[in-house]
């Protein structure tokens, strides 16, 4: 499968056209988009995962109506070890500024949540989620959901697993 995505523009919804960018990644023909976020109209950004060699997480941004070409994720191919990345939500507090986060699997088979901000249009370098290495003992989580009230000003959550399993 492929990415595609589609903008309404006051009230009717236009042509769908594939991400730019996309099918280069996609090798496999395995992904698709699985979030996005406007702060305004014609500037959005959004994200999802494709298949290349395991599974990795990208992100695209539109700028002014025009979608730019789908990455992957900055920073994920260091943390992605295990080959099982995917993002799972983007919010935009503004115009260029979002914040993003998903999941990837190290190494030793174990899941972790990551987060990753856009700041003026550029997308930064994804980190696990502060705090979750102490709570994630199970090896098991990853981040649901972002929103962002102004940029800079997001919450977000999700799962992990404790050391019980639980």
């Amino acid at each position: 499968s492929q990415a595609f995505v589609v903008t309404e523009t006051n009230g009717t919804w236009g042509t769908a056209e594939e991400v730019p960018g996309f099918s280069a990644l996609n090798k496999s023909g395995i992904g698709g988009l699985t979030s996005v976020s406007c702060a305004s109209p014609g500037n959005c950004s959004a994200g999802g995962l494709y298949e290349n060699h395991g599974q990795q997480a990208f992100v695209v941004s539109e700028k002014g109506g025009t979608w730019g070409t789908a990455k992957e994720v900055p920073g994920t191919a260091t943390l992605n070890k295990g080959g099982d990345a995917s993002l799972t939500s983007v919010s935009c507090g503004a115009a260029g500024n979002c914040s993003a986060g998903g999941s990837y699997r190290d190494s030793a088979v174990h899941d972790h949540a990551f987060v990753v901000n856009e700041t003026n249009g550029t997308w930064g370098t994804a980190n696990q989620v502060p705090g979750t290495a102490t709570l994630n003992k199970g090896g098991d989580a990853e981040l649901d959901s972002v929103s962002c009230a102004s940029a800079g000003n997001c919450s977000a959550g999700g799962y992990y697993t404790d050391g019980s399993g639980h």
